[in-house]
């Protein structure tokens, strides 16, 4: 009832007061301004650039406390707690006063520091290791899809069906153990299967976060491999407008993506329109050969509109994402020769099999802010539909239609400088209908049901943020009619989850420590699939008498920075009980093999992720990067856990270069991986020999009236000929794209809008 009535007091509070926030950013070091900071109010979305003497300014209806993110090339970011109150928190600004805001020179900075758009609270103050990466720092060298762009930062890798089809994977778990939300909502697209996408494009989308392992508390149940955050770019500065062009071309693929983006922002509304579409023709082999059926095209809408008054803030996002994509290595012979599928042209028309998504995504956020709480409410609907043609053009062997409903109410209240509690609920209703022309069904009519309440509570004392919570999730799920000889079920399944965690941090090093736990009841798919999944290239069978999978992980991470070098090493331990994988048996369905899902008592995954960047004093725009990803699995039988990710290093050396006002060399940048051999095999599961990588990019940059970023580079350098061990593809031997050489160009336009009289 408490949380009702302040919910109603929020709504009921709103007025056209206009509040001034202004000041001035400056170097402290020289005293000197600092020109185009980049000054971000968190809870609102509101965006200013400081000017040539380092002012900016806010005028509008913006919350008595906020979070102000404050960065600057070159310089430190930092985010400032302000308050109007006096009484509130002991900290103060007035209206129509100046702020003056000092940054530190930055030599290197390996984690920026933000305000967690999940957790709403600063990085640097979370006992997860939260891995932020902007979009334009993961494409130093162009991907192709937004899965290799992700496989950039330690511990996550992508398991592709050709270059159209890319999943997620993170220490070593990936499909329906991996949770992906988009902008707080969570994305449903049928995860389960190895063959289906994630649904999402580059459009709009401004950075990710990454929490590794289980991470139910805030995010629901599913999670115990991690969390994939999308967040927006942030709108246009206040009264002003910009656009964005880029256009992509591979040669490898002899095709592209054109993208663009417009943005516009007054004191009181905020919108951004985009879209993008892309096209690309069968992936070209190492041997100069092309992948059979590898080719895809993609269309992309994206719309979101943010409006303010005083004490409240509110979001509407709408996004549509379709992709056609074909699926090479598609078979019914029980040994596929491998030469079957490599082609002596290429080919863009698109033919079966092929698979054909869309996804839907509208949400609509509100948040209402007063003195020391803030309540936040999202509502949302997803609707992924999955086509799949495999004898004929016409007639669909396999269509799905996934309607998600769902919603997510928080309120935080913080006591003082040092406690903060944050407690909600949150539940979604899935309907999956099988379409009527299908000639396949893998899966019955099915609906589910979720529902969780957690609290989170936060505690600051000098050095140390503790931080621990509780929740509790339940999930019914229903099938509506009998299938393939199974009678209908109905079953409940809920469980409790926890998690307590500190770090402890000074300017030289920073300490983590964490221990959780996750829960996963069974999927439909696995509890009562019984069909062909030509995508996957298999014929698969449910168990109704799986048990929901239990995880629990110590995760740790320690950190040391100095001026010039930063060191990170992130070891972990999570325990799965009731492990549920897909095991081959001995038995053929029309020349596809067969495969059931069985479960494990315990599976153990532990390894670790080092992180190295240096930056000599000597050269200072030169930047030294290496990281190192292991993984290794134990479990109660022998080698039952499949597709498990090797070792990985990567390193990359970035260097930066002056040219003249107008010209400068943004990024030239080398990057090397060695991927080790993987040995550790499941049933009926090859090994992986090593293999090496070399890319390398330059980025220029024009700065003349409108400003421009011309990119090229190349993807596999050597062309070397490898299979990943998480492709797909592995089965019909088809190797990986062999080298590909790139260019992109980027306009960037921004416009300061007239002010109307009446503003002040």
């Amino acid at each position: 009832m408490k949380f009702i009535a302040l919910l109603v007091a929020f709504v009921a509070l709103s007025t056209n007061a206009q509040k001034e926030l202004s000041g001035i950013v400056k170097n402290k070091r020289t005293n000197l301004p600092i020109a185009n900071a980049r000054i971000h109010i968190e809870e609102t979305g509101e965006t200013s650039i400081s000017d040539e003497t380092g002012f900016f300014m806010f005028i509008g209806n913006y919350p008595e406390s906020i979070h102000l993110h404050v960065s600057a090339i070159e310089f430190e970011s930092k985010v400032l707690f302000l308050t109007q109150s006096a009484q509130a928190l002991g900290r103060q600004y007035l209206v129509g006063s100046k702020i003056e805001i000092y940054m530190a020179e930055r030599h290197l900075d390996l984690e920026e520091i933000t305000v967690s758009t999940g957790i709403n609270v600063q990085k640097n103050k979370s006992p997860f290791l939260i891995e932020t990466r902007k979009l334009s720092d993961l494409n130093g060298i162009s991907t192709l899809n937004m899965g290799e762009a992700l496989a950039q930062i330690p511990g996550v890798y992508q398991s592709s069906l050709g270059n159209g089809i890319s999943k997620p994977v993170i220490r070593g778990l990936q499909g329906i153990r991996v949770v992906s939300l988009l902008n707080g909502m969570r994305m449903e697209g049928q995860q389960w299967g190895g063959d289906h996408g994630m649904g999402i494009s580059e459009v709009g989308i401004g950075s990710v976060e990454v929490i590794k392992g289980p991470a139910s508390l805030l995010y629901g149940a599913d999670a115990l491999g991690g969390v994939l955050y999308y967040s927006d770019e942030s709108y246009a500065a206040v009264n002003s407008q910009s656009v964005k062009v880029q256009s992509i071309y591979h040669s490898n693929t002899n095709g592209g993506t054109l993208r663009m983006l417009y943005k516009q922002s007054n004191q009181k509304f905020r919108f951004l329109i985009g879209g993008s579409y892309a096209n690309h023709a069968d992936f070209q082999l190492p041997n100069h050969k092309f992948a059979q059926n590898s080719r895809f095209n993609e269309s992309v809408l994206k719309t979101a509109l943010s409006w303010n008054g005083k004490n409240k803030v509110h979001h509407l996002r709408y996004s549509f994402n379709h992709v056609n994509s074909g699926l090479p290595g598609d078979t019914h012979d029980s040994i596929p020769n491998p030469l079957e599928f490599q082609s002596e042209v290429q080919r863009r028309k698109q033919t079966i099999p092929a698979q054909f998504f869309d996804n839907h995504y509208l949400s609509f956020e509100n948040k209402w802010f007063l003195d020391r709480n803030e309540v936040s409410v999202l509502l949302g609907q997803t609707m992924n539909q999955l086509t799949e043609y495999d004898e004929e053009a016409t007639i669909p062997g396999i269509q799905m239609r996934l309607w998600n409903s769902l919603y997510t109410a928080k309120w935080t209240h913080t006591f003082n400088q040092k406690l903060k509690v944050v407690n909600g609920m949150q539940g979604m209703f899935q309907n999956n209908v099988n379409g009527p022309d299908a000639t396949e069904r893998l899966l019955p009519n099915s609906l589910s049901f979720d529902n969780g309440l957690f609290s989170m509570w936060m505690y600051s004392m000098d050095r140390w943020n503790f931080q621990a919570g509780l929740r509790y999730n339940l999930r019914y799920i229903k099938t509506l009619e009998e299938f393939k000889g199974k009678q209908a079920i109905s079953t409940f399944y809920g469980s409790p989850n926890a998690s307590i965690g500190a770090v402890y941090s000074t300017d030289k090093f920073t300490f983590r420590t964490n221990v959780s736990t996750g829960y996963r009841a069974p999927h439909p798919s696995e509890l009562l699939a019984n069909g062909f999944h030509h995508g996957a290239l298999r014929y698969e069978i449910g168990d109704e008498q799986l048990r929901p999978e239990r995880a629990s992980q110590l995760d740790l991470s320690f950190e040391v920075k100095r001026d010039h070098l930063v060191l990170i090493v992130n070891p972990f331990l999570n325990n799965i009980q009731q492990f549920i994988y897909l095991q081959p048996i001995d038995s053929m369905v029309d020349n596809l093999p067969v495969f059931a899902y069985k479960q494990l008592n315990k599976v153990l995954f532990y390894g670790s992720d080092f992180g190295v960047h240096y930056h000599p004093h000597f050269a200072h725009d030169l930047h030294l990067e290496a990281t190192y990803s292991y993984l290794n699995v134990l479990t109660s039988t022998d080698s039952s856990v499949s597709m498990i990710p090797p070792g990985r290093f990567m390193m990359s050396l970035r260097y930066q270069l002056d040219l003249g006002k107008k010209i400068q060399i943004k990024d030239l940048l080398v990057q090397y991986t060695y991927m080790n051999k993987q040995n550790k095999l499941a049933f009926n599961e090859t090994a992986s020999p090593s293999y090496q990588l070399l890319d390398a990019s330059v980025q220029l940059k024009w700065n003349g009236k409108t400003a421009m970023d011309v990119q090229f580079g190349c993807r596999n350098i050597l062309n070397t000929s490898y299979i990943d061990h998480l492709s797909r593809l592995k089965n019909i031997s088809m190797a990986s794209p062999g080298r590909n050489i790139y260019i992109s160009i980027n306009f960037n336009i921004s416009q300061q809008l007239k002010k109307k009289k009446d503003e002040n």
